[in-house]
């Protein structure tokens, strides 16, 4: 009986297999908001590459960094989203942004907290970015308050994609 557990459980592990891609840096620039009274940004192109052909995604992780135009002390919280926000009646275009108030379709993936530095780990997961991994498009945007009231600019650098692929 120990045995057929066994058998079943090391079948079970090799069900699943992890794939890592690397993601080109995407940057943000943000003119000078102080408060984006609870919207999210998003910059008006998202983020495309080319994934692997995959049949089943179980989930996905996407880790790098985070780097900042001058030394912050916040937290940005990150959404992601597979609809393009220029066909979303809840965005509105800002400059080369968009500010969206939060609906289904804006997924919190993630956050990165700034103690008076200018980088910040950044881990991101959820169903919308394996959705959008699948689709090898995405939109990733961040709500933030108490920015600076100059320009800031985000990169997030880095960026892996691991995918977890079930049979």
């Amino acid at each position: 009986m120990r045995r057929a557990f066994f058998l079943f459980g090391l079948l079970l592990s090799a069900c699943s297999i992890p794939i890592t891609v690397n993601l080109p840096d995407q940057t943000l620039n943000l003119p000078a908001l102080l408060d984006t009274q609870g919207k999210v940004v998003y910059s008006k192109d998202g983020l495309s590459f080319n994934p692997p052909p995959l049949d089943v995604v179980r989930g996905i992780r996407v880790d790098g960094t985070l780097e900042t135009s001058q030394s912050l002390n916040t937290t940005l919280v990150f959404f992601a989203r597979i609809g393009n926000p220029a066909d979303d009646t809840n965005c509105s275009p800002f400059i080369n942004l968009y500010l969206c108030s939060p609906t289904s379709s804006d997924e919190q993936v993630g956050e990165a907290s700034f103690t008076n530095s200018t980088r910040s780990p950044l881990v991101l997961t959820g169903d919308g970015l394996a959705e959008g991994f699948r689709q090898g498009r995405f939109w990733l945007g961040a709500r933030v308050e108490g920015l600076p009231s100059a320009h800031l600019t985000l990169t997030f650098k880095n960026m892996r994609a691991t995918v977890n692929v079930g049979f």
